[in-house]
């Protein structure tokens, strides 16, 4: 249990730190990517992901939940975007994202690859 939840980690980490940037043509990098830099910030945009997710629910009295099914998961890939943007301006010297649409892409690759890796790679 604790060696799969390490495994996991360590894909998502090397996804942030290789393959996000490679997708996005540098737009989305941590910056002098070392392993520490990309857990902290793997770290940092899950912690603004659910602090955006909570407070878009409470906005919306639950009604982001039910948009997000109706929207096939579009206000998820939205929030996971603004995530990203967030973190970058909390750590300026660690993430870096150009704009709102690398980060836009930077959350679905992060998406995609999560999905891989929850359900394909590792049971």
């Amino acid at each position: 249990m604790m060696l799969t939840f390490l495994v996991r980690l360590v894909l998502m980490v090397l996804t942030l730190l290789v393959v996000v940037p490679a997708a996005t043509g540098g737009a989305v990098a941590v910056r002098r990517g070392g392993f520490c830099r990309g857990f902290f910030s793997l770290l940092v945009i899950g912690l603004c992901n659910c602090c955006l997710w909570l407070g878009f629910g409470l906005f919306t009295l639950g009604g982001a939940v039910v948009l997000n099914y109706l929207l096939f998961g579009l206000i998820g890939l939205c929030i996971n975007a603004l995530a990203f943007k967030l973190a970058a301006r909390l750590m300026p010297d660690v993430l870096y994202v150009a704009s709102f649409g690398s980060a836009f892409w930077a959350s679905v690759i992060l998406t995609l690859v999560s999905f891989f890796i929850n359900h394909l790679v590792i049971r």
